[in-house]
């Protein structure tokens, strides 16, 4: 399959970064400039990382909410309530929300709609062809699933009805009241995702979380030198950073850095890259 690579953009990314040794812009803030260098197919996937806010604004508009509006959606307001009086052009599995709720035909009646838009989305998600995106989304499926299972067994709740999706591992998590649902051998994150859950300290655990994700996007990454899986990772990967500037100035901090130096390290090619793209000139 061909894949393009973007050379100066990669290289770039430190300078679109930062602004004077500082974090110039977030997360979704930067995507106009990294657009402006992508293929449109490319462009595509990237606006992908950021449809959960317009999950977010759908929701809010159809249920009358009262929450601001998220600008980090690729829709904007007016283009959500056109959609919402005849949806047309907005993607499938949103139009099908839309109608199923203005008829009130919810498919999932016991999971309330907000957990139905999560099923949604999760299907069109996992429906990708773009192999990093669809993995990527399934460990965050996972995770979600995993900790929305302890919290409710925590609290002593039903969380039949609060899982998203049906794979193995809502199946184990439905069946097993087992510490570990009983997927030690089949989902090996099981195990440092209830060690970190275990911990005690509510910011702990979020960032024992987060850097099981940020070394996940790594490993991932790790032979990516210059494709789009590269700058989605860094768009991940600053997501998070962005989170714990939030959360914890100093810990965001570090992230930046470790991100910065990754970054540069990318740039000194092992020599079996060199050795292939030369054969392929």
């Amino acid at each position: 399959m061909f894949t393009r690579n973007y050379y100066y953009l990669v290289a770039g990314l430190p300078d679109i970064l930062l602004d004077e040794g500082k974090l110039k812009d977030g997360f979704a803030d930067l995507r106009a400039d990294i657009e402006s260098n992508l293929h449109p197919d490319d462009v595509k996937l990237l606006k992908v990382l950021f449809l959960k806010f317009d999950n977010k604004n759908l929701l809010n508009l159809l249920t009358k909410g009262t929450e601001a509006f998220d600008p980090r959606g690729i829709y904007s307001p007016d283009f959500l309530e056109a959609e919402i009086k005849e949806p047309e052009k907005i993607l499938p599995y949103l139009k099908n929300f839309i109608i199923n709720f203005k008829s009130d035909n919810p498919l999932y009646p016991e999971s309330g709609w907000e957990n139905e838009l999560e099923t949604y989305f999760y299907e069109y998600l996992l429906s990708l062809k773009n192999q990093f995106l669809r993995e990527w989304f399934t460990l965050e499926l996972n995770f979600g699933n995993i900790t929305t299972a302890l919290n409710c067994r925590q609290h002593n709740l039903s969380y039949e009805n609060e899982m998203i999706g049906s794979n193995f591992v809502v199946t184990a998590i439905l069946r097993s009241n087992a510490r570990d649902f009983g997927l030690t051998q089949d989902f090996p994150e099981i195990e440092p995702l209830l060690n970190a859950w275990e911990s005690g300290n509510m910011l702990e655990r979020e960032k024992a979380i987060d850097l099981m994700k940020w070394q996940w996007i790594d490993d991932q990454t790790f032979f990516e030198y210059f494709t789009i899986e590269k700058i989605l990772g860094f768009m991940l990967q600053l997501e998070i950073v962005e989170r714990w500037m939030l959360l914890d100035s100093k810990e965001g901090e570090k992230m930046v850095q470790d991100l910065l130096r990754k970054l540069v390290k990318s740039y000194e090619l092992p020599e079996d890259f060199k050795l292939q793209y030369i054969t392929r000139k």
